[in-house]
């Protein structure tokens, strides 16, 4: 409810802006590497101790189209990208307090990604402009997802541990040079990606990802 009433409103506050603004209206395609992190919330698993808990960040790619509308200084941009997460996290399972049997979790999400993003020119100069934007994404979960539980690889769609849709927050800054579009972002999860017992460890992640792209505009 919470993430809903957050999109409704920003897409009032994009609606309520573009009314007022001529529309231009741009085409392009891009592509990036990602860093992404799951961090694991009140870990628990019943009659053992954890520890020693790691999470470690892993690289994924981004590929997919954007458009952008708007004015010569607030613009819309809705994207839709294929995107791959990777992250594991490392932790030991203790039943006396001392001896620790060390497990680890890799998860591999492979996503269909719809960002909309606000954006605003903060420079406009002859060569190239300097932007800032902000908005929600909404990632559905693909059936070739998987999560490795110590060396065990099991898919997603077997799982129901696992979210279909994930929602995210994206903040960043662009640089434009011509047609060419630099992007970076970072995004933090509104909504958990798993809440239920993978392997019998209770995992409650939300993911954070830092992003790299590049775009041309064709259009």
């Amino acid at each position: 409810m919470k993430k809903t009433i957050l999109t409704i409103t920003f897409m009032t506050v994009v609606l309520s802006t573009f009314a007022q603004v001529p529309f231009t209206f741009d085409l392009g395609i891009k592509a990036g590497i990602n860093s992404s992190k799951v961090t694991t919330d009140n870990p628990s698993v019943s009659g053992y101790t954890l520890k020693d808990l790691k999470n470690d960040s892993k690289s994924g790619f981004n590929v997919g189209a954007f458009a952008r509308l708007g004015g010569k200084k607030v613009y819309l941009q809705p994207e839709l990208l294929y995107c791959t997460r990777n992250s594991e996290t490392t932790f030991g399972f203790s039943t006396d307090g001392s001896t620790v049997t060390p497990s680890s979790q890799t998860v591999s999400l492979k996503t269909i990604q719809v960002p909309v993003l606000l954006g605003f020119k903060l420079l406009d100069l002859k060569l190239a402009s300097i932007r800032a934007f902000t908005g929600p994404a909404m990632s559905i979960v693909m059936n070739n997802s998987n999560v490795t539980y110590d060396g065990i690889t099991t898919n997603l769609s077997d799982t129901k541990n696992y979210k279909n849709n994930i929602w995210d927050w994206q903040l960043g800054a662009g640089v434009d040079v011509g047609p060419l579009v630099l992007d970076v972002r970072y995004e933090w999860g509104l909504s958990n990606i798993s809440d239920g017992k993978v392997a019998n460890v209770n995992f409650v992640n939300k993911g954070n990802v830092l992003t790299f792209s590049l775009g041309f505009k064709f259009i």
